[in-house]
């Protein structure tokens, strides 16, 4: 009886101290990285940093207005997914990639906003909303794979890893 314990206690020991490996979830280090709009013409100028903790901060600058964005991040096969965080505070809200705003629209101003009846102020006072959109890499480019139908006709949102000149005009 003796010898049968003491053999079960090696093999228990012997199993316990296996360790199957889980598979290890396979990141494309090509999407991490500071990522500038290539589509938008001047002076819109935008970007958006891919970090390798699953975060991303974006950031976009016209002539007197801006908006941010940030969020979470995953990766299914070549495809990258953002998603963003609910901002605090009182922001106009923007669906990411949906440029076009109809000429008259009051009901767009009252009714995307983070706190129903707030006025946001600040030259950064919009947040874009990402909602799970997609970006796939072709060469350098990051490209955004549209979801979402929209009045703004074939416009495509593309970045770069390389930011656009800014021309400065001297007398």
């Amino acid at each position: 009886m003796k010898n049968f314990l003491f053999l079960l206690f090696v093999v228990l020991t012997l199993f316990s101290s296996c360790k199957k490996e889980l598979p290890k979830e396979i990141e494309n280090p090509k999407f991490f990285r500071t990522w500038y709009d290539t589509v938008q013409g001047m002076p819109f100028r935008a970007k958006l940093c891919i970090k390798p903790d699953k975060t991303f901060e974006y950031s976009s600058h016209a002539c007197q207005s801006g908006s941010k964005s940030n969020g979470i991040w995953k990766i299914v096969n070549d495809t990258i997914s953002l998603k963003s965080i609910k901002p605090k505070g009182c922001l106009f809200q923007n669906r990411f990639g949906v440029y076009c705003i109809k000429i008259g629209d009051k009901s767009y101003f009252e009714n995307n906003k983070t706190i129903k009846g707030c006025e946001p102020t600040g030259r950064e006072s919009d947040y874009e909303i990402f909602e799970n959109e997609k970006f796939i890499i072709r060469n350098d480019t990051l490209i955004h794979i549209n979801q979402q139908e929209n009045d703004c006709g074939e416009l495509r949102v593309a970045f770069s890893t390389k930011e656009k000149v800014r021309k400065i005009y001297s007398k």
